[in-house]
């Protein structure tokens, strides 16, 4: 749950507060009572009321049913979240993370680690511990609650089509520790049973071939044209030239096409899930 860097929650979540102090004297309710009705101690709505303590996410829909709001509450709590995930994201980060929020497809090849879309909290925070070279906890868990706040575009009303490329070499990087890389390889699986992403994995007997300049992602968007992200080692570079974007395409095509389908990359997920012992 973002916080400021005082320790208290971010200012659009103490907001959230006051509205829900709001919500429970317009319907004459009690603080003691709200608690006891939504299943939370008084201590913990006060808390959340006064800005002292963030609201879960558990506590916020309660709430709205309790004191019907029509999920009101719901809906500043997701507004709250991205305002905050906004203020950690890199400045140069920004404008593609408002693209992914608008994309209709998502094509990526990844390299080295799981995309961000995909990761778990666990591994996306052992995977930002070392790009950032930290051991600020705070500042460490601000940055994963912003990658996994960014995941929240593939459970949305109308979620872009996923589709990644991944090399088969990522599967046994050990990432954190054996049972963050086992919760991750499920996570994976759930995922693409699921629906929600298409896997395709880049068996490592291929050899050389034409993605391993570096990872990137194409973006299809509305009524404009195609982008692209590249990663390079400092930031990652937004590609908006057609005809770049069209050799990244052609690109992404050959590596599709040299990958393992769907359900053959799914099994061999699940081997390598059985490889880290827990």
């Amino acid at each position: 749950m973002p916080t400021d860097q005082t320790g208290t929650a971010h200012p659009m979540l103490r907001a959230l507060g006051h509205e829900l102090r709001l919500a429970r004297e317009r319907k004459g309710i009690t603080q003691e009572a709200l608690a006891a009705k939504i299943h939370f101690s008084n201590t913990h709505v006060s808390a959340v009321e006064t800005g002292k303590r963030p609201p879960s996410a558990e506590l916020i829909h309660r709430a709205d049913d309790a004191l019907t709001t029509g999920g009101l509450l719901g809906r500043l709590l997701d507004a709250a979240h991205e305002a905050a995930s906004r203020e950690i994201m890199p400045e140069w980060f920004r404008p593609w993370a408002d693209i992914e929020q608008t994309a209709t497809a998502l094509r990526t090849y990844q390299q080295f680690v799981i995309s961000g879309l995909l990761q778990t909290p666990d591994y996306a925070r052992a995977v930002l511990r070392a790009g950032m070279l930290t051991t600020d906890e705070t500042a460490l868990q601000r940055a994963t609650d912003a990658r996994i706040q960014r995941q929240q575009i593939l459970t949305s009303k109308t979620p872009p089509e996923l589709i990644m490329i991944l090399e088969e070499s990522v599967l046994h990087r050990p990432i954190g520790s054996p049972e963050i890389m086992r919760a991750q390889l499920d996570s994976l699986i759930t995922a693409s049973t699921a629906g929600r992403v298409e896997l395709h994995i880049l068996p490592t007997d291929i050899g050389a071939h034409r993605g391993m300049s570096g990872s990137f992602v194409l973006a299809s968007v509305p009524h404009a044209p195609d982008l692209a992200l590249l990663d390079t080692q400092l930031r990652d570079l937004m590609i908006e030239s057609p005809e770049a974007v069209d050799a990244l395409r052609r690109t992404w095509e050959g590596l599709l096409g040299e990958a393992l389908p769907q359900r053959l990359s799914i099994n061999l997920i699940k081997e390598a899930a059985q490889t880290w012992t827990i």
